[in-house]
């Protein structure tokens, strides 16, 4: 059971594969009924994800006090008491989960606290997709340098970056594509701003390199996440021109205003979101942009959350991914004055979701009579569905085959995304 990123869920897949080498009959995300063992791999980014941990403890030893509970992950970093004290039988750390063949015998705590200056610690690429036929998310990066006031990943996942070799990657890609004929690949990390960071390569470079070496493949390449200050006029036009890369990129934007992100410890000011957000539409006006957004952080002004409403009218996003401010022990934020209160914050995220509405409607209407290229990857009730390009997803009223690219027309929009038509 995996809570979280992107890159826990390839790790997830890996740690499967890693079991199943040794006799276990693995499954994802399934009942736990009649399991020997559970595995959850935790979350710490947020009080509920952790909430949602200690919950799913005490229901598996509810229902089945006999199942081994087995916690490993981001969660375990930050808080291992409560995890005991939920009823987990084992916890292991993000270094130990990788060499859980080792643990998963035993009861207890093995959790080394900064496992990433330990030589074992690499980056590993599982060998098949999450719980997927058609993507496969490709850990590239582990650690973050930025010290984010609110963020306590960095206590979890480190500040020491770890990156996949370029070699090792292409190998990975091409086994991935040519061997187990997966379509999508989504590169994945804590920070993948820093891939390469002490070499003389970085995500740049690797994103250029792979245009060059899979433009004419019937594959597509998403990458999971970026800070706003990464991207230049260059990066997007790579994007936007190549014929395997997403024309989408997701920000992790958090705020607008300059008050903020000041407190946040972001690198980046309103105004040159303001220029980055005109530069990429002058681009391309359909150039697909998702976000994630905090609300109600310690210090937010009336001005200053009338700034992020603001924003989300003027520009259009094709999604966001809107979170309520959730303090984190032992950070900045935490200790920081002004916190807002939590009824504040829930009426906040109320209005605020009117404009996320506006915003993402704004930008399925730009699409609308458009063409796009969609990978099915799910079938239900005699219909196709898939994402696009530009990562909207799409419902098809055909029944087609799961894992293969169509060329479509929109023609209508829904909650969700949008209704097309094979061409």
């Amino acid at each position: 059971m995996t809570f979280g990123c992107k890159l826990n869920q390839a790790e997830s897949a890996f740690i499967g594969e890693k079991l199943e080498n040794y006799g276990f009959l693995v499954e994802y995300d399934k009942n736990f009924e009649n399991s020997d063992y559970v595995i959850i791999n935790s979350c710490t980014v947020t009080s509920e994800a952790e909430r949602k941990t200690r919950q799913l403890i005490r229901s598996i030893k509810r229902k089945n006090k006999n199942i081994k509970v087995i916690v490993v992950g981001c969660y375990t970093l930050t808080d291992t008491q409560t995890i005991i004290d939920a009823g987990a039988d084992l916890i292991l750390g993000n270094l130990e989960k990788k060499y859980i063949e080792d643990y998963i015998e035993n009861n207890g705590v093995f959790v080394d606290k900064t496992y990433w200056n330990n030589e074992k610690d690499k980056v590993f690429l599982p060998s098949l997709p999450y719980n997927s036929y058609t993507r496969y998310f490709l850990p590239i990066e582990e650690g973050c340098l930025e010290f984010c006031t609110y963020c306590r990943i960095i206590f979890a996942r480190g500040n020491k970056i770890r990156s996949s070799n370029k070699d090792e990657i292409f190998k990975k890609i091409d086994d991935i594509y040519y061997n187990k004929h997966i379509k999508e690949i989504v590169f994945t990390g804590i920070n993948l701003s820093y891939y390469g960071f002490g070499t003389d390569y970085n995500l740049k470079k690797l994103i250029f390199d792979v245009n060059n070496r899979y433009k004419n493949e019937n594959i597509r390449f998403r990458i999971s996440s970026l800070y706003p200050d990464f991207i230049d006029e260059n990066f997007i036009k790579l994007m936007n021109d190549s014929p395997v890369f997403e024309k989408h990129i997701h920000l992790s934007l958090q705020h607008v205003s300059d008050n903020v992100l000041k407190n946040m410890g972001r690198k980046y000011s309103e105004n040159y979101l303001y220029n980055l957000f005109d530069m990429i539409f002058s681009i391309n006006h359909k150039f697909s942009i998702s976000a994630d957004i905090i609300v109600g952080f310690p210090g937010e002004s009336d001005e200053d959350f009338n700034k992020l409403k603001q924003f989300l009218k003027m520009y259009s996003f094709s999604r966001v991914h809107a979170f309520r401010y959730s303090s984190r022990p032992n950070t900045k934020a935490a200790r920081m004055k002004n916190q807002i209160p939590g009824n504040i914050k829930k009426n906040r995220m109320k209005e605020l979701q009117k404009n996320i509405n506006y915003s993402m409607n704004n930008y399925l209407n730009k699409l609308l009579n458009s063409n796009a290229k969609v990978l099915i990857e799910k079938i239900e009730n005699n219909k196709s569905y898939g994402y696009d390009e530009f990562y909207i997803y799409h419902e098809i009223d055909q029944k087609l085959p799961i894992n293969k690219f169509y060329s479509v027309k929109i023609g209508k929009i829904k909650s969700t995304g949008v209704i097309s038509h094979v061409l």
